[in-house]
Parts: structure tokens; C-alpha cells; sequence
């Protein structure tokens, strides 16, 4: 019987087997390497190329930020002349109030009866205090400012009514309070139809 020795065989196609799998495996770690390197400059141009454009748009950022603050300005100022504006449509509404309470009070006034000694306006409420010769003529004043269409129905208020001495005869002093319509609301409730409150 023949006898072959195939150890040593055996042992060359081990010890080739190993060989292989240590250069597959060394293949493997290169592999993974090149492509760990290959992924890390990728990274590093995708990071430097927004970096540079971070610093482009903080440039360019930089560069509107003047034009923000003078937006800024022009929006403050914008709104500076909207609120003189509106102050001078009000008083231009109404700025003949004062000639037009004055010539109600001289039509309401009982002639050479009644004598104003102050007359206080304070927005729509009017305060008169004057002098009248009796308690009638204050009452029949009241009634003429009543009937007035600019006179709100039912402000009018006689704050006091009190007798004094003048020039050595007997005279009613009195205060009166009642608000008065803008001429433009009497205007506007003219327009629409409305009756006077």
C-alpha cells in the first residue's frame, strides 16, 4: 500500500488560506481607509465652500445693515409726520370751534341781561360763569342754548346760582355747564339724517 504524506499540503493551503484572508482583510482596512479619507475631504471642501459663502452673506449682510437703520430712520419718521398730519386734519376739522361757541353764547344771550364773566372749553364740555339780572334770565338762557342744534339735548347744567351785590344793585351770579356737538359731528349727523341727541 502506498502512503502520501499530504500534511505538508495541507499545511501550504492553510497556511495559503490565511495569507489570503490577511490581504483580503488588509484590502478591507485600505478600502475603508481611502473611503474615511475620500468622505473627510469631502467634508472639508463642503465645509470651507459654506464657510465662504457664510462670510459672502455676512459681507453682503453687513452691507444692508446701513440700509436697514436708514429704513428705520424713514419708517420713524414716516410715522412722526402720520401723527402731525392727523393732529392737523383734527384742528383743521374743527378749527373755527372757538368762533362758532362764542356766536351760539352772543345768539343764545339775553340781550344787555346777562353778562359772561369766564368762558372755559374743555374739549365738547363748555363752562360759563357770568352775571344775569335775575334768576328768570338765566333760565331763559339755558332754554335758548337748549334749543341750539350744536348744544347736546340735556348737558346743560346750572352749577350754582348765587345772589350779589354790584354797583349797589342786586345781580344773579351764576355758573352753567353743557357740551356742544363739533361742528363737523353736526355735519356728519346732517348727512346721515340722524337727529340730533
Amino acid at each position: 500500500m502506498i502512503r502520501i504524506n499530504l500534511l505538508p499540503f495541507r499545511v501550504r493551503i492553510r497556511k495559503e488560506n490565511v495569507r489570503q484572508f490577511i490581504s483580503v482583510y488588509l484590502l478591507s482596512v485600505v478600502l475603508v481607509l481611502v473611503s474615511i479619507c475620500f468622505l473627510w475631504i469631502r467634508q472639508n471642501n463642503q465645509i470651507s465652500v459654506l464657510d465662504s459663502r457664510l462670510k459672502e452673506l455676512t459681507r453682503e449682510a453687513d452691507s444692508f445693515a446701513k440700509y436697514e437703520k436708514i429704513l428705520q430712520e424713514l419708517m420713524r419718521k414716516k410715522e412722526i409726520i402720520e401723527t402731525k398730519r392727523r393732529v392737523i386734519q383734527d384742528l383743521q376739522k374743527d378749527r373755527d370751534k372757538l368762533v362758532r361757541i362764542l356766536a351760539l353764547m352772543s345768539i343764545s344771550l339775553p340781550a344787555e341781561r346777562v353778562w359772561f364773566e369766564k368762558l372755559l372749553q374743555s374739549g365738547n364740555s363748555i363752562t360759563v360763569e357770568g352775571i344775569a339780572l335775575s334768576n328768570e334770565t338765566i333760565a331763559e338762557f339755558m332754554r335758548n342754548l337748549e334749543v341750539s342744534p350744536y348744544v347736546v339735548r340735556g348737558s346743560i347744567n346750572l352749577v350754582h346760582s348765587r345772589l350779589t351785590a354790584m354797583g349797589g344793585m342786586k345781580l344773579r351770579e351764576f355758573r352753567l355747564t353743557c357740551s356742544l356737538l363739533s361742528y363737523s359731528d353736526f355735519q356728519e349727523k346732517l348727512k346721515a339724517g340722524q337727529p340730533q341727541s
